[in-house]
């Protein structure tokens, strides 16, 4: 039974604080998280900030999409990817949920300025954007999310010639088969979405890639009983 390599703190780790904040990443790192998780967004300045929704919540109830919004309008708990580096420094793995070819452009500039391009993943739903993330850079990694209707072995390949390194699925979606075609085609199996014990042992069983969940302590013990 191999370890995961990947141990991604989903949204920070959001089962050990508010998730995508700084301390809440900081945290995750300290007990252990190879890698953090989150959502990345542009203000309307141009700023790469990290945030699940990608809307502010105003006094009023108002939803505003920060894409309307300069940096400077929205509250200090929403961090800036530049932010986050500064403060978490680069020895991680940062997995990105990626929802426009623009946003994925910034977020390969900020991470090209700090030097962590080597261990930034883009991740996304839409394949298509994946040749214009790598046509910025032959470093950055390349993750594709699928549901549990698009396990046909044609959507398979068409991941894979999409240039992506890595399948993304929902723990109980994957199968030892399907991980094993999955790897046979030259892709790394990635799981999210494992939050009890039960589910991240499972993923431990199938040799998943990476995993993704809200509990630090739980991915840890979970891969410090794979053997």
């Amino acid at each position: 039974m191999s370890r995961p390599r990947y141990l991604f703190a989903h949204r920070g780790g959001r089962a050990h604080g508010p998730d995508n904040t700084l301390a809440t990443f900081a945290t995750a790192l300290e007990r252990g998280a190879t890698g953090l998780e989150t959502d990345a967004w542009l203000t309307a300045d141009g700023v790469v900030v990290l945030d699940h929704d990608g809307v502010h919540r105003a006094a009023d109830r108002r939803r505003t999409p920060l894409a309307q919004l300069r940096r400077s309008e929205l509250p200090a708990r929403i961090p800036s990817l530049d932010e986050v580096y500064a403060a978490c420094g680069t020895g991680f793995d940062l997995a990105i949920d990626t929802r426009l070819p623009a946003v994925g452009a910034a977020v390969i500039e900020v991470a090209q300025r700090h030097g962590a391009l080597d261990r930034l993943w883009l991740v996304t739903d839409k394949p298509d954007h994946l040749a214009e993330w790598r046509a910025l850079s032959s470093e950055v990694h390349l993750a594709v999310s699928l549901r549990l209707v698009d396990r046909r072995a044609s959507v398979i390949r068409r991941v894979v010639g999409s240039g992506a390194e890595a399948m993304n699925m929902r723990w109980p979606w994957w199968s030892r088969r399907l991980a094993a075609r999955v790897r046979d085609a030259g892709l790394l199996v990635f799981a999210y979405d494992a939050q009890s014990s039960y589910a991240l042992r499972r993923c431990m069983r199938l040799g998943t890639d990476g995993v993704f969940s809200d509990h630090v302590r739980r991915m840890l013990a979970a891969r410090g009983g794979a053997d």
